[in-house]
């Protein structure tokens, strides 16, 4: 009788701490991945990066490569989420479309990559510095772009966490299978 007591303290204090758990006050968890949106003017190029939630990668590290693949700057967005560049690429041919990738990320697995393509300049004399300039008309506000959290992830975490929910649920199969077979015998 003293043993039977002793095997259902354990099963009394599982069955406690699930009425705790499936009782108790559930807060708001929202998984979010980060995204981007562009800001500016036809000379400088301003992008807003956040989460899809709406809140702002503030103060994340901004790496800037250029079209020759040499990083070009670095940097960290503003508390807002804000990262401001003039791509320039001094002595190079810019009658052509330019690629210039921009990678931001906060340090804690969110990562943002896009590619900018920079508007070719068609102008064949450079500008005289003396001419008024007419103002340049805002770039329309893009929405925000950007993936789920669970996109954020690399392929070989995504793979980690999948093996760690199959062992997860496999150990708990076997536990089960223990506390069972002890309770029959």
């Amino acid at each position: 009788m003293h043993l039977a007591g002793i095997s259902r303290v354990p099963v009394i204090m599982v069955l406690v701490a699930l009425s705790v758990l499936i009782l108790s006050e559930p807060t708001d968890a929202r998984a979010h991945g980060a995204g981007w949106q562009a800001v500016g003017n036809e000379n400088t190029v301003r992008y807003r990066f956040g989460y899809t939630d709406g809140s702002p990668m503030g103060f994340a590290e901004v790496i800037v490569t250029a079209p020759d693949g040499k990083i070009w700057q670095k940097a960290r967005t503003d508390r807002s989420g804000h990262f401001a560049f003039a791509p320039d690429q001094p002595g190079r041919d810019i009658t052509q479309p330019q690629n210039w990738h921009i990678r931001v990320g906060d340090g804690m697995g969110h990562v943002v990559q896009l590619t900018h393509q920079s508007k070719p300049d068609i102008t064949s004399d450079p500008p005289d510095p003396t001419a008024p300039t007419a103002p340049t008309a805002p770039v329309a506000n893009t929405k925000m772009r950007g993936s789920a959290a669970i996109f954020d992830l690399p392929v070989w975490a995504g793979m980690l966490f999948g093996l760690s929910v199959l062992a997860n649920l496999y150990g708990g199969l076997l536990l089960w299978g223990r506390v069972r077979k002890a309770h029959q015998s």
